[in-house]
């Protein structure tokens, strides 16, 4: 593998009127006739000199954005966030999926366009709009994009030292490992996955907690919180299931928190005392 010369922009725009709500993170409104749009754009260049000058970013993104025959948009719209990953088609179908059904129930013209198509006189809009949603909301769902990146395995060291600063560039906060990770890159040692067996080296019965995307626990349809046991070689025992933290996660945040995830970090959503498991590295 080589280094990305080659990045998806996704960037979220909407009418000038929203733009003290938007980073004020209040809703922005469908009752409101309010609205964000996640589309993408291609960039093409060295990563370090997109980053040294964000005005390159603003500038291809206004391009897509400006043009009422390419945004149906009537009336002065204004980027409001902007976000770098490593180039991919259909990456803002992703976030907007990611924030709106895996993480969030929001709603969005893509859902509503399949729930009326029936409807022969409607005239259904782009599948980009979102509605109802906060700042706050879209960030988080970058940031799982993010984490997704960070975990994966195949990246050589070139593109996980890219990857930290297309985070940095995101204003994603790395578990607050960022720093010590370029320093490892520095050093020609990659970070390892995380080791729970040297996390609960010294604990006996490590007894963790999920939580939702809000740091709030997660429970059962009886009221009760959902735990799991820590047993060894990095893996979990939870209700009768056996596995790894993203497994369990994904089964019981999908049982029991609404969500409907196909991929997750789980060490995000246990918690041990209070802390995610991410926070605990210990390699």
């Amino acid at each position: 593998m080589s280094r990305f010369t080659k990045f998806t922009i996704v960037y979220v725009f909407g009418p000038e009127q929203c733009e003290d709500k938007y980073f004020s993170d209040q809703m922005i409104s469908l009752k409101d006739n309010e609205w964000v749009k996640i589309g993408e754009t291609k960039y093409e260049g060295e990563l370090d000199s997109l980053r040294a000058d964000p005005d390159v970013v603003i500038k291809a993104a206004m391009k897509r954005i400006k043009d009422e025959s390419r945004t149906g948009i009537p009336f002065p719209s204004r980027i409001f966030d902007l976000f770098i990953f490593p180039f991919k088609v259909k990456t803002d179908n992703k976030i907007r999926t990611r924030l709106c059904q895996d993480l969030y129930e929001i709603d969005n013209s893509k859902q509503m366009n399949r729930e009326r198509r029936e409807d022969k006189s409607s005239i259904p809009a782009g599948e980009e709009f979102v509605y109802n949603v906060q700042r706050s909301k879209i960030k988080y769902a970058v940031q799982s994009i993010d984490h997704d990146l960070i975990s994966d395995e195949e990246m050589d060291e070139e593109q996980l030292h890219q990857i930290i600063k297309i985070c940095r560039f995101n204003n994603i906060n790395l578990d607050n490992d960022a720093e010590e990770s370029e320093k490892e890159r520095e050093t020609g040692t990659r970070r390892k996955n995380l080791d729970l067996d040297l996390v609960f080296a010294e604990i006996e019965d490590a007894e963790v907690v999920l939580k939702n995307s809000k740091g709030e626990d997660v429970v059962d349809n009886e009221g009760m919180p959902v735990t799991a046991k820590y047993i060894g070689d990095n893996k979990f025992e939870c209700r009768g299931d056996i596995g790894r933290s993203s497994s369990l996660a994904k089964k019981y945040l999908n049982d029991y928190a609404g969500m409907k995830l196909t991929t997750v970090n789980g060490n995000e959503y246990w918690y041990y005392k209070g802390k995610k498991l991410t926070s605990l590295r210990k390699n």
